[in-house]
């Protein structure tokens, strides 16, 4: 570590297939739409690979010129193919090192190193594309020796040698659960149908004409039936999408930091500075609350690698009377309260209001939709009555001890869990509509991967949170005690 060390031979490749990745549309374009071979230049048909050649010897040459090695308290990498670039790295501003490992990683036994200082939001600070497991190791250990020149340091990466304190593995029975019950089906449904369309161009209108005249010759039962399908082959994209993504999912707690680690195909880890985290979210769904199942997620000020300025997942899946025993284990400043505080009960109709709002848009389908069905258009009016009625009821709020605690809901119903010392700040704001009823809306804000992520709760009692608001502003002395 101690000399100019190259990255492991697969990161030519790597780079080759990165940069590929941001000409290939070009490239397939000149294969379509192309010159041809104009008499006399039969060269032009061998231009895009003659392209992808010089793109290959361009991840060689960045490969061989790319080293890395630790000089004192730093850590030096030098990088360029024209351009000779130098960046150096204190020890002491260094956070967290994670690290990836996808299918071509996982072939020749290395890693993927994402290492993220205290210099903001902006990605990670350097990312060592190909790293065998043995220099990987070494650069750990060098990393985590005891910096005498400061005592400014907040994170140590973790080591094999150091056990630790509590561990956590999602079955297997939880993971199939997990995966039947994420909902992603309603991303995944956008997503075929968004690369459906991209084929537009290539597929003859006849057919299409062809197609309508195939299907109106069925009845509407085998149509439905052909829709249940589709829904079900989206569903599976899902259910697969879920499985690859948080098999073999980990928690490990050391001391001072939370390592999680996930993936089947592509090997993920991330490690979250126990003095960064600013709260938790518990995110029940529409499927999963029924059962008492739900989500977990921690926000921190910041983290390198896939889940840099996200929510990452703590709990992908888990019965919620469960949550508790485990936060003990890994966040034992966090809990979910067994009671809070509803909102008055004239504020229902506020609720109400704001769900059935959205359905004035079938307003103008009365001037085209004939009479005998305009009952149809008043169907959904009942569904959003019972929405804001369960969105009235799922809304809440709580302040117990320094722990602020915020429940509200979309699709899903989800709870803010976070301190004192960690609202960035804490707003109330009141409408001519709400004062006229003695409520606020209150709002308050933490720092999630570097930036704020603001959370509000409408239609609070009013009187309530003269005392929560005096509770915040009695912040910055407490902070000065502490």
């Amino acid at each position: 570590m101690f000399e100019p060390t190259r990255l492991h031979p697969l990161a030519a490749g790597l780079s080759f297939l990165k940069i590929l990745r941001e000409w290939i549309i070009p490239i397939i374009i000149f294969f379509i739409f192309g010159p041809g071979s104009p008499p006399g230049m039969t060269w032009v048909s061998f231009a895009p690979f003659l392209f992808i050649l010089l793109l290959g010897g361009y991840g060689v040459l960045h490969w061989f010129r790319f080293t890395y090695h630790i000089e004192g308290e730093e850590l030096k990498i030098e990088y360029g193919v024209f351009v000779r670039k130098k960046r150096y790295i204190p020890k002491r501003r260094i956070q967290s090192i994670d690290y990836t490992q996808g299918i071509f990683h996982r072939i020749f036994d290395v890693v993927k190193i994402n290492i993220e200082t205290a210099g903001g939001p902006g990605g990670a600070e350097a990312s060592l594309s190909a790293v065998s497991l043995a220099n990987a190791e070494q650069l750990k250990e060098a990393l985590r020796e005891e910096k005498t020149r400061t005592e400014e340091a907040e994170v140590q990466v973790e080591s094999e040698k150091e056990s630790p304190a509590y561990s956590y593995k999602l079955s297997l029975k939880d993971l199939l659960l997990a995966a039947s019950t994420s909902g992603g089906i309603g991303v995944t449904l956008p997503l075929i149908g968004t690369l459906s369309s991209q084929f537009e161009n290539f597929i003859p209108d006849e057919f299409y004409v062809e197609a309508f005249n195939w299907l109106s010759g069925f009845s509407w039962v085998v149509i439905a039936v052909m829709a249940f399908f589709s829904l079900l082959f989206a569903w599976f994209i899902s259910f697969v999408g879920v499985i690859l993504k948080y098999a073999n999912f980990q928690i490990r707690r050391f001391e001072d930091r939370i390592v999680i680690s996930r993936g089947l195909l592509e090997k993920r880890e991330l490690t979250l500075p126990l003095h960064r985290v600013q709260g938790i979210r518990v995110v029940e769904s529409v499927l999963r609350q029924p059962f008492g199942f739900a989500t977990v997620h921690v926000e921190s000020a910041g983290g390198a690698g896939p889940e840099m300025g996200v929510s990452a997942m703590l709990f992908p899946f888990i019965k919620r009377s469960k949550i508790n025993s485990e936060l003990t284990e890994i966040l034992p400043d966090y809990n979910v309260p067994a009671k809070m505080k509803p909102l008055p009960k004239r504020a229902m109709r506020r609720y109400i209001l704001r769900n059935v709002a959205p359905a004035i848009i079938v307003l103008p389908l009365f001037w085209v939709v004939p009479s005998q069905f305009w009952i149809l258009l008043f169907i959904p009016v009942p569904i959003l009555v019972m929405w804001g009625i369960l969105d009235f009821k799922d809304s809440k709020w709580l302040i117990e001890g320094r722990s602020f605690y915020m429940q509200t809901r979309t699709l899903s119903r989800s709870m803010l869990i976070t301190k004192k010392r960690r609202m960035q700040d804490f707003e109330i704001k009141q409408s001519i509509f709400q004062r006229r009823h003695e409520l606020i809306t209150v709002k308050t804000a933490i720092l999630s991967g570097g930036v704020g992520k603001v959370f509000q709760l409408k239609d609070v009692e009013t009187k309530n949170w003269n005392e929560a608001f005096g509770w915040f502003s009695r912040k910055s002395q407490e902070s000065k005690l502490q």
